[in-house]
């Protein structure tokens, strides 16, 4: 599977690219913590990790570099959304 902005292709590791796909499959829908770490690692989320925010940052640094416009938003408190 291969993703591309503007063009670009964009390497990313399976989890980075299943939390985009998982995003990118609700547009402009907030998703919790929760709901990505079901999806994307198939277990009960684990308040006490930081698992998401640590692949989130990673994925924001691959997919955001060098664009003024951001693609992953953080909706503090509730989760992450995509806007395009």
């Amino acid at each position: 599977r291969e993703v591309r902005r503007a063009g670009q292709v964009i390497d990313l590791t399976p989890k980075e690219y299943m939390v985009l796909e998982y995003l990118m499959r609700h547009p402009g829908r907030v998703m919790s913590r929760t709901l990505i770490t079901e999806y994307a690692w198939d277990y009960h989320f684990d308040p006490g990790t930081n698992i998401v925010d640590v692949v989130i940052n990673r994925l924001r640094k691959k997919v955001d570099a060098g664009f003024s416009k951001k693609l992953v938003h953080t909706v503090r408190g509730v989760g992450y959304v995509v806007k395009g």
